[in-house]
């Protein structure tokens, strides 16, 4: 990859492949909730996901430590994940979520 496009070693240029993992994760993250901001019909999963999208670009290139950013992509996948939970009850309704069976 050209590091010169590359938004995270572009203004972290010094950082290690580990924290630029965990940065590439959260800016994944973020982008899946901007994704979902501009899709969903359900509010309390755009509100879900507006949390990631502030939060997480305020730290993206913000000082951190790595066990930070690793608490951080889990808080905000817990929130992803519960945004998705919501736009499905939304769509399907309370105990009508299809749940695919274990193969």
């Amino acid at each position: 990859m050209n590091a010169s496009l590359d938004d995270i070693r572009t203004f972290l240029p010094n950082i290690g492949e580990r924290e630029y993992a965990l940065r590439a994760r959260m800016r994944s993250l973020r982008n899946t909730a901007s994704a979902m901001i501009a899709k969903t019909e359900c509010s309390a999963s755009r509100q879900l996901a507006w949390i990631v999208v502030e939060a997480a670009t305020d730290w993206l290139y913000a000082a951190a430590q790595e066990a930070e950013l690793e608490d951080l992509n889990r808080l905000f996948n817990r929130l992803m994940l519960t945004a998705i939970q919501a736009e499905n009850i939304a769509q399907f309704g309370p105990g009508e979520i299809p749940i695919a069976e274990a193969v």
